[in-house]
Formats: structure tokens, C-alpha cells, sequence
């Protein structure tokens, strides 16, 4: 079983959050969540920031994992 260092699982949390937030912005800018006086309701620009922001998300979280698994397999050699 791998040991996973508190830096790398911060970097799954945060990970996590900023893909979360992604998809709320994805959601708000496709009009779908949100209220309708929003500025990022029913907006393209935030789809777009949106998705960005999910994407970085999930490659944050794919470094902690990687990242944090990898040096606990160096470490126990």
C-alpha cells in the first residue's frame, strides 16, 4: 500500500476544488445552473473558463497522485 505525503494529497484537494469549480462555471456559463441576473449565466466566456478550469483541476489532481505515489515507491526502497 502506497503512503501518501500531506503535500500530495493537498494537491488532490485542491484538485478536486478547482475541477468542481470548473464545472459550476461550465454549468452557469451553459445557463443550466445560476441565477439569470448572474454576469456568468447564459455566458460563453465563462463555458470556456470553465472548462479550462476543470482541465487544470484534473491535471492537479493526476500530479498529486502520480507525483505523491512515485516518491512513496522511491521512498520505501
Amino acid at each position: 500500500m502506497a503512503v501518501v505525503r500531506p503535500v500530495f494529497l493537498l494537491l488532490v484537494i485542491i484538485g478536486v476544488l478547482l475541477a468542481l469549480a470548473g464545472l459550476v462555471f461550465t454549468l452557469q456559463g451553459l445557463g443550466d445552473v445560476g441565477p439569470q441576473t448572474s454576469f456568468m449565466y447564459d455566458s460563453s466566456t465563462w463555458q470556456y473558463q470553465g472548462v479550462t478550469t476543470a482541465f487544470i483541476g484534473i491535471v492537479v489532481i493526476l500530479s498529486g497522485f502520480f507525483l505523491g505515489r512515485r516518491k512513496a515507491d522511491t521512498g520505501s526502497k
